[in-house]
């Protein structure tokens, strides 16, 4: 693919990518996501989603690659196993440290690769669950201060989306399996139809 992997792009660095190119790719990996999980008649878990197995084509659209640990799952059975294979940072607890496999796994490395992709920081510092209000007050200072300086935004307006979609990251990486939204969900987030209030009082 022309732009190569989503990695080389996780940075804060004056060239990092602007809002509306990080937005397109939130919302593409999102929607690819989403086509795994719903898509078919069996759904298909990816297990191993992250910034290097998601590449970019010229126009910054993200294409989901690399299903070597992907499974096919049945919502009718439970999936264990006895090694978790997968990159450290993305996995979820409940794989990682229980070898449990469902869709909730490849929300968790959504949220992680939201978070990423919004404060320009691989490996986002987990600790910020016990401040959360405070980390998102943080960014958005950032995210303030940046658009200011770049013509063709109108501040307000995408100023809520960027904290909207850093409260969906806070939400896909809940340590409680349960408590994460589906692809649908997250998706209807996204674009503000699906009211996030019920996930943000559960995210402890």
């Amino acid at each position: 693919m022309p732009n190569g992997s989503l990695y080389k792009y996780i940075t804060d660095a004056p060239s990092a990518l602007d809002w509306q190119t990080r937005c397109k790719i939130i919302e593409g990996i999102s929607f690819g996501l989403r086509y795994l999980h719903e898509g078919s008649n069996v759904p298909i878990i990816h297990l191993d989603l992250k910034p290097a197995n998601i590449l970019l084509d010229e126009d910054f659209v993200p294409k989901i690659t690399d299903f070597g640990l992907s499974r096919l799952f049945d919502p009718q059975q439970t999936i264990d196993t006895a090694a978790a294979t997968g990159t450290l940072g993305y996995m979820s607890p409940e794989y990682q440290l229980r070898g449990k496999i469902t869709p909730m796994a490849d929300i968790f490395s959504l949220g992680v690769i939201i978070m990423e992709i919004i404060t320009g920081h691989r490996d986002y510092p987990y600790d910020i669950r016990k401040s959360s209000k405070d980390f998102i007050k943080q960014e958005m200072q950032k995210w303030r201060n940046k658009l200011q300086k770049e013509p063709g935004y109108t501040l307000e307006i995408d100023c809520q989306q960027i904290e909207r979609y850093i409260q969906i990251g806070l939400i896909c990486v809940n340590n409680d399996r349960s408590k994460r939204p589906t692809m649908k969900k997250i998706i209807d987030m996204l674009q503000g139809v699906e009211s996030m209030n019920c996930y943000i009082r559960n995210e402890v």
